[in-house]
């Protein structure tokens, strides 16, 4: 497998966040906030706001690019403990760094 890169766009990202929370807010406005659609908007426009923030840009590094192990293992660690199922998020946990582990890339010769 070659070693390509996807180049992202951050200002588009930042553009398709800010279009869908506006959308999820007119049709919040015009219909009700209980529809579908306006729910979906908001939803998205929320998550492609958080990737927008992590991405890197001209002046700074991604914002997972610094992460040390311990952090990581220390979020997951809060999420078990205010967990409302703490089993659930435990089994989660584990199944995510079963994962992390099987698809990691392979260290090079």
């Amino acid at each position: 497998m070659a070693d390509t890169q996807v180049p992202v766009n951050r200002t588009l990202v930042g553009l398709l966040a800010l279009g869908c929370v506006v959308a999820g807010g007119v049709i919040g406005y015009v219909d009700s906030l209980e529809n579908v659609w306006c729910g979906s908007f908001v939803r998205t426009g929320v998550f492609l706001g958080a990737i927008w923030l992590a991405l890197p840009s001209r002046g700074r590094a991604a914002a997972w690019a610094n992460l040390s192990p311990w952090v990581v293992a220390a979020a997951f660690g809060a999420v078990i403990l205010f967990a409302r199922r703490p089993r659930v998020a435990l089994v989660l946990t584990v199944l995510m760094v079963i994962g992390a582990v099987i698809i990691r890339p392979r260290q090079s010769k």
